[in-house]
């Protein structure tokens, strides 16, 4: 069955078409979306489109119209459930939940069965999911990514500017400081939720996404995993669990 997966997310928006594995993937820049509609128009005509938004109504509507005037197909969104794939979700308010973080949790579920997870996402913002080897997703941390966390500081205070800097144990410049801090700050979440998971006597496996994973892996400890397109991923188990 040919599936169009779209994840449309705060900086990119990510695609994948076909059966897995996807014969075809793609991305733009959310507020490039008709670089998008340019790359879907190069695509047969699919089956079923299945989507995931994250509060971009203005390109979540332009896609809607894209794809029922070229394909006669409207976008069936994913909305965040109490259950789902054989996994319990105890977030308390289900409204409040990103979809993209219930289906990343997902997407790494289909990835990595019948393990405790711990599940960063780490793109605008750093999202730090817990899952339990019984399938009982947990909760988990929201904080600022790293461009958001260096852009706060330029902001506001009156003498450290929006630059790069390097990573180092013992930074001697400002630049370098920003820079450690920042991942240091993204590294503990990771950390400091693999072990509230570990004292509940589990021993979870970490999943590790997004445009800044690579540079926050090589501080986290037990070799964590470098997932990509866990959003896509929940998607297709999704689809995969309808169509079957």
């Amino acid at each position: 069955m040919s599936l169009l997966l779209i994840d449309l997310g705060n900086s990119r928006i990510k695609w994948a078409y076909g059966d897995h594995p996807w014969a075809s993937v793609g991305y733009s820049f959310t507020a490039d979306v008709a670089q998008l509609l340019q790359q879907l128009l190069t695509l047969p005509r699919p089956d079923a489109i299945h989507g995931c938004t994250v509060g971009q109504p203005a390109a979540a509507l332009l896609l809607e119209q894209f794809c029922q005037q070229q394909w006669g197909h409207s976008i069936q969104w994913l909305k965040v459930s109490r259950n789902a794939l054989g996994i319990h979700n105890t977030y308390r308010h289900l409204e409040q939940q990103g979809p993209d973080r219930w289906a990343a949790v997902l997407g790494a579920r289909s990835l990595f069965p019948e393990r405790a997870l711990v599940i960063a996402s780490a793109g605008t913002a750093l999202t730090v999911d817990a899952l339990t080897e019984e399938n009982e997703y947990l909760g988990g941390m929201i904080l600022p990514g790293l461009r958001l966390m260096k852009s706060a500081l330029a902001q506001q205070t009156a003498r450290l500017t929006l630059s790069e800097g390097a990573f180092h144990d013992f930074p001697r410049c400002t630049t370098d400081a920003i820079e450690t801090g920042c991942i240091s700050a993204m590294a503990g979440s990771i950390i400091a939720m693999q072990t509230r998971l570990t004292r509940r006597g589990d021993t979870p496996l970490c999943i590790i996404s997004g445009g800044d994973a690579a540079l926050i892996a090589p501080h986290l400890p037990n070799q964590p995993i470098i997932a990509e397109q866990l959003v896509l991923h929940g998607l297709a188990a999704l689809a995969q669990d309808i169509y079957q």
